[in-house]
């Protein structure tokens, strides 16, 4: 027998589908969305000698429909909203460990042993390059997303009471909320603010460089560009 608050849970999340599903006009997706109804109404007004039976069929209509849930149409899945998101991160090349860009980690002393001091100087630039860069895209992700994970809120809410699997989608929302100012704390802010004088930083070294780049260009090259 399921623990009650699991139950509870995943019926809150089969509420959630309902509405969901119900939002298009797919005859399938009506059909789906009435067999949850129908199970749910049953569970919840069940008498006390069969509520117990009538819950456990409820809850496990529930969970087979959540764990194939990717294998429905896409306008008829749960937490679609964040699909668009989803696809974004993975053309970045975002892994299990929430990394972007490049470099994993910052070498140590004895890996640039045998650089030369300009050259660590360099190797020192490029691994802040894409910190930054990584900001730049946390930032840029977590403002675009914010309106989608407020949408999926409630469902991840309800599917971690519920111990369902949900894994991609909490670290998303994950990540976008980390990214957001909004809610933060002091410690926090200050972190931010410390990664702001970071972007300002490197925004006006990729000014110096870029215009020592242009002064190795020809003359005419800028003429003959235009």
């Amino acid at each position: 027998m399921e623990s009650l608050d699991r139950s509870k849970a995943v019926i809150e999340l089969g509420k959630l589908i309902v509405t969901g599903l119900k939002l298009g006009d797919d005859v399938t997706a009506q059909w789906m969305a009435h067999l949850v109804a129908e199970k749910i109404s049953a569970a919840e007004d069940a008498s006390e000698t069969v509520r117990d039976a009538a819950v456990a069929e409820c809850v496990d209509v529930i969970l087979k429909l959540w764990a194939h849930r990717y294998t429905l149409p896409p306008y008829m899945q749960p937490l679609r909203e964040l699909d668009p998101l989803m696809r974004t991160l993975n053309s970045l090349g975002v892994n299990e460990e929430d990394k972007l860009r490049f470099f994993t980690r910052s070498p140590s002393s004895e890996e640039l042993e045998g650089a030369t001091e300009d050259e660590k100087k360099l190797f020192e630039f490029a691994i802040g390059i894409d910190h930054v860069a990584r900001e730049l895209i946390r930032h840029a992700l977590s403002v675009a997303a914010e309106r989608s994970v407020d949408v999926v809120k409630p469902w991840l809410e309800q599917a971690f009471k519920g111990s369902l699997e949900a894994t991609v989608e909490l670290r998303i929302s994950r990540f976008v909320a980390e990214g957001l100012l909004k809610g933060q704390e002091k410690a926090k802010q200050q972190a931010m603010l410390d990664r702001i004088d970071r972007l300002e930083s490197f925004a006006r070294a990729a000014l110096f460089l870029a215009g020592d780049m242009r002064k190795t260009l020809p003359q005419d090259t800028e003429e003959s560009g235009d």
